[in-house]
This record gives C-alpha cells, structure tokens and sequence, in this order.
C-alpha cells in the first residue's frame, strides 16, 4: 500500500528558474557540458519504459509530445501496471529498455551488479552538481558498491503532509502550526476546547501499520536529519538506537496526548486506512486532523471538496524534511540520443513541461496537457510558476527545499529488507499503538532484521 503511485497535485513556492535556453545553448545542469542538443535528437527513436498507466501515462505521452515537437525526436512511452515484473522479464529475455524510471530504488544496484545498466560517471553526469540540484540522499540510493551512481533522480512523490478542516480552523482562529511543539500545544488546545484533535487509522490488511511507520519516518527526518536516516534503514545504527526511540517518544505526544484520539489509542488498529478521513466530515466534525499521503483525498466523501486543506508536516528543532518515493531513470541501453534526452529531462525548463497540463505561465513549451495531472519538481530550481494550483505551489516548497538541504528522503520501510520494512516494522507499531513499550517493540524489530 506505500507504493501506491499518486496524482500528485502539489508543486513549489518561490524558487528561481534555471531555464536551459534555446536547444543548441550550452547547458551546465547536472551533465557535463553539451552542444549541438538538437542534432544528436533529430530523428531518435526508442520508447521509455515506467509505471504511470491511465491518466499519468497520459502525461508521459504528453511530456514526450512536446518534447518530440521541440526536439524533432520520436520518442514513445509505455506503462505498465506490473512495471517490476515486466521489467525483471525484459531484463532477463535480453531485451530491456533504452532507459526506465522505477519507482523502487532498491532495484538500481540490483540491475547495476548485473552489468545491464550504465552509470552516470560514463555517461558524463557531473556527480556534485547532480547532488546540489537533485539531493545526495537521492542520488546515493543508486550509489553501488563499484562506487558509481546508477540512478538519475526524476520527479518525486509527497506524504509529509497534515490534512485539517479548515472551516472550523477558521471559526476557531486557530493557527497553522510551524513545529512540532504548535502541533502539540495545537492539539490541547483543540482539546480544551471541547473537540477532539486527531483522527488515526492503522489497519490495512496484511500490510496493517504502515501509516504509523510514515509518522516515525517524517519524525527521524526532522529530528536528526538525512545522513541518520539514511543509517537507519540501511542498518549502519540498529532498529533499537536511543534516536529510534526518541522519534517514538515524539510520536507518542501526539498519540498518547490526552484526548488527542478519536475513539482512543486502543482501537486504531481495527480502522481502516481508508475510512482515516471521514469522522471530519460530519457536522460537527468529530475530528480536526489527520496525516496521510495525498492519494487519501480519493476517499473523502462526495461533496467534500474544500473542507480539508494541508500544511506541511511541522518542523523539529528547527529542521525541516520532506519524506515520500519517487520515479529514478535507470539507463540499458547509453546511445547518445537517450542520454541527451535524460539530460534535458532533468532541467528545470524539461521539468516545467512535466509539472503541469499547461505548464504554467513560466514553461517556454507548454505543458503535458492532461488535466489533473501535476508532477512535483525533482530538481530545486523548478519555479513555481510552473504550476497551476495554489496549494500545488505551497506543498512543493516543501520538497524544493528539502532537495536543496538533502533533507528529501523516500519512505524508509520501502528501502529495509522486505522482513523488516513490511514485516516487523508494520506488526511493531501495531503492538506499540496498542501500549506495548517502545523498547520492547524496538529490540523486537531490531531482533528481525537478517542476517548481514
């Protein structure tokens, strides 16, 4: 259920375009240098290969649209809704793609020790100016063991996130919380107030836990940064480090607060995911607040458009963060045609097209043109003028920052070995929602993990 692929309506707030100017320009965006773009594309052909079907695949076969019409390339795109295992089979038939983008990083090094994909280094990616646009935390998920990087960050998905019923926000006067400790003085007051501030729901069948595991994430971001997080879920500290457990203890002031839980603690793991929204919506509503990925808007109740908005997950001692997934190019086959397009690919101006259906007022080329279809920025320097909604704008300003500062991680249970990441990690935060001690379920996901 974390890898669901979202329609992701957000975008950026005020951060300056780097745009690439005209097609034969000399470009310095993460690539080394290139000339003559527009002659290496002339006439290419080959398909990309990805996950996006329905509507998003729609907006890959606009993006390359444009791109083609700009370019004078052929380039096609193809989805698919099994990508993984598609992958895998062309891979293993001899036959892989030019180039793919995976929404599941693990894979990169996988393919890479199999000697099908080629890195970055020979492709003439300038690795340091790739880590200032895209983010090192994201650029070193396809950092394998050769020591080349074999991943090419695309465009990202959003959770850290805080859905809240704006009417009563407004007719109570309360204020968007900027830290963790507003949101937790927030939640009194909400309290104090005669309401109830939170609604929580952790069951998901066999995957039951996981909207807990995305708290804890969002938490050990903010409280120790990108360079601890990317130790916890590679296991260079274990499950059970003393900063583990201070993130639970974080996450249990808000749920363990008094009154912050509609229903109580006790039952939260019998709700479905799926029905976390709807308590708000009655009249009154009989809760304030919740967290979830945007996808979770699919299940609001007709009629309920307007009444949740977000705010961005608060920052911790004054760190921000901004947890999630994304979509990373991962490249088979280095012709210079598919090389200089993920080149371009990866520049604001490339980006601006994929942001929107019209690319807002700042894309030179337009759009996708698929309405409802926005694509966060995977590099910092997109402008918000890219995009077409205000709250679009607000949320990516999280990821653009969280880019620049190397604070954009991706969900970490996705990134642990399966036993961990969908095992014990999800039972270990049911038992915790349930009063088992924090210890216990730390020393018992830590006991999972395998074998080095």
């Amino acid at each position: 259920m974390k890898r669901l692929r979202w329609v992701v309506i957000f975008a950026i707030l005020a951060l300056l375009v780097a745009a690439c100017g005209d097609d034969d320009a000399t470009t310095t965006t993460g690539a080394t240098t290139t000339t003559g773009a527009t002659d290496v594309m002339e006439g290419a052909t080959f398909t990309v290969f990805g996950a996006p079907v329905a509507a998003e695949g729609d907006a890959m076969t606009g993006f390359l649209n444009v791109y083609n019409s700009v370019k004078g390339s052929n380039l096609t795109f193809e989805g698919s809704d099994s990508f993984e295992e598609q992958l895998r089979i062309r891979v293993d038939g001899g036959n892989p793609p030019p180039v793919a983008f995976t929404p599941q990083p693990a894979s990169i090094c996988v393919f890479a020790e199999e000697g099908v994909l080629t890195s970055l280094e020979d492709m003439g990616f300038d690795i340091a100016a790739m880590e200032a646009n895209h983010g090192k935390f994201w650029m070193d998920l396809g950092l394998c063991d050769d020591g080349e990087h074999y991943g090419i960050p695309w465009f990202p998905n959003f959770k850290s996130i805080v859905f809240y019923h704006e009417p009563m926000f407004t007719q109570m006067n309360y204020e968007i919380p900027e830290t963790y400790e507003d949101l937790v003085a927030l939640s009194e007051q909400i309290v104090a107030d005669g309401m109830t501030p939170w609604c929580f729901a952790f069951e998901s069948g066999d995957a039951s836990g996981w909207p807990a595991t995305d708290w804890l994430e969002d938490i050990m971001v903010r409280r120790w940064g990108g360079e601890v997080y990317g130790q916890w879920f590679r296991h260079d500290i274990p499950f059970n480090d003393p900063m583990v457990v201070e993130a639970f203890d974080i996450f249990g002031d808000i749920f363990f607060g008094e009154g912050f839980v509609l229903g109580g603690t006790d039952g939260v793991a019998a709700i479905n995911f799926r029905d976390t929204p709807l308590p708000a919506f009655n009249d009154p509503p009989d809760c304030l607040m919740f967290k979830q990925g945007s996808f979770i808007a699919n299940y609001f109740p007709e009629g309920g458009e307007g009444v949740m908005k977000t705010f961005p997950f608060p920052t911790i001692e004054g760190n921000t963060g901004a947890m999630g997934g994304g979509d990373t190019l991962i490249v088979f086959d280095p012709q210079p045609a598919v090389v200089q397009a993920i080149k371009d690919w990866i520049t604001p101006e490339w980006q601006c097209v994929l942001a929107s259906p019209s690319g807002g007022t700042a894309s030179m080329h337009g759009g996708h043109g698929v309405a409802g279809v926005e694509r966060l920025p995977g590099h910092k320097d997109v402008s918000p003028d890219c995009y077409e909604t205000d709250a679009a704008k607000a949320f990516a300003a999280s990821i653009t920052a969280a880019l620049a500062s190397n604070s954009f991680v991706f969900d970490a249970s996705d990134l642990m070995p399966p036993a961990v990441g969908q095992g014990s990690f999800w039972t270990g935060m049911i038992d915790w929602s349930r009063g088992t001690p924090t210890q216990e379920v730390v020393d018992a996901v830590e006991a999972s993990w395998p074998a080095e």
